[in-house]
């Protein structure tokens, strides 16, 4: 059976707020070891180096909820992200740059782990960086 609205909500509340603090192993906990959708590598720790990821590159970075639909045992989230680039990304050297982004992704929970992950993250804020300068964020 399906968890309950509240509940998965909780549960992903939960999951940003480990996000937000960088407790990776916690995060860890609640993502499955068959994970996939979320990258080029399918597993939980393949899984967690990208959000690792994201962190290096912008060290001050934070997810905010900005909305949220819960169906059966799926989640889709629109999240703002901010961050400054003074680490490396996905092979792009720091630029100095402050980013606003809008994230879209699509969560599927099975007993109380993320089992599948799709979601526009990583292109979204690669674009933001390779904009032309005075380009809309």
């Amino acid at each position: 059976m399906p968890p309950e609205r509240a509940a998965l909500t909780a549960l992903y509340d939960h999951y940003l707020l480990l996000c937000n603090e960088r407790r990776w192993s916690e995060l860890g906990e609640l993502v499955s070891d068959e994970v996939s959708g979320s990258g080029a590598a399918d597993g939980r720790a393949a899984y967690v180096d990208r959000v690792r990821d994201v962190c290096v590159g912008f060290p001050d970075y934070r997810w905010d909820l900005q909305a949220v639909v819960v169906e059966g045992d799926t989640l889709a989230a629109r999240l703002i992200g901010r961050g400054t680039h003074t680490g490396d990304f996905v092979g792009l050297p720091p630029t100095g740059r402050a980013i606003e982004i809008q994230e879209l992704v699509v969560y599927r929970f099975a007993e109380g782990r993320v089992v599948q992950c799709w979601g526009d993250l990583f292109p979204v804020v690669r674009d933001a960086l390779t904009a032309g300068e005075g380009a809309p964020l």
